[in-house]
């Protein structure tokens, strides 16, 4: 009887304290459709699983985590210097990472054009995990994750 009390008191206790989480979706909430592929899919999960395990456990039967991508800008900003203009382009990812009913907002950008971040989605070679949309896209998941 003691030991059958210990262990419901043990399990209790990690279950309180040992949180864990399991990424469930991918949503694409902008109107591209490079970014419904499995290729893109796939790596934002393996993104999103990598960085909430840095700081919360991953298993199975855990909490649901949906990140869903709710837009990609790449806004120009210039100025002149003398008769020197210089144009720089930033690709911004803003997403929401619903864990139950809370919801936790992340923004990030890196340096390069939507355009070209497509492309390199497209390029089969090229990892996801070193594009510059994944790049932006983990800045905005570590935002959001941070949160948590």
């Amino acid at each position: 009887m003691k030991n059958s009390l210990l262990t419901l008191f043990l399990i209790g206790t990690l279950s309180v304290f040992g949180q864990c989480y399991t990424v469930t979706g991918v949503e694409n909430n902008t109107e591209n459709p490079d970014l419904s592929s499995k290729r893109f899919t796939f790596g934002v999960k393996q993104i999103t699983e990598e960085l909430i395990s840095e700081k919360f456990d991953i298993c199975l039967d855990g909490t649901p985590v949906n990140v869903q991508i709710v837009s990609i800008e790449a806004p120009s900003l210039g100025f002149n210097i003398g008769p020197f203009m210089i144009k720089k382009k930033i690709t911004e990812v803003e997403l929401i990472v619903k864990v139950g009913d809370k919801e936790f907002i992340g923004k990030g950008g890196a340096k390069l054009s939507v355009k070209a971040s497509f492309a390199e989605l497209k390029d089969e070679n090229l990892p996801f995990e070193k594009s510059v949309f994944a790049s932006a896209l983990k800045k905005a998941l570590q935002q959001s994750i941070s949160q948590m």
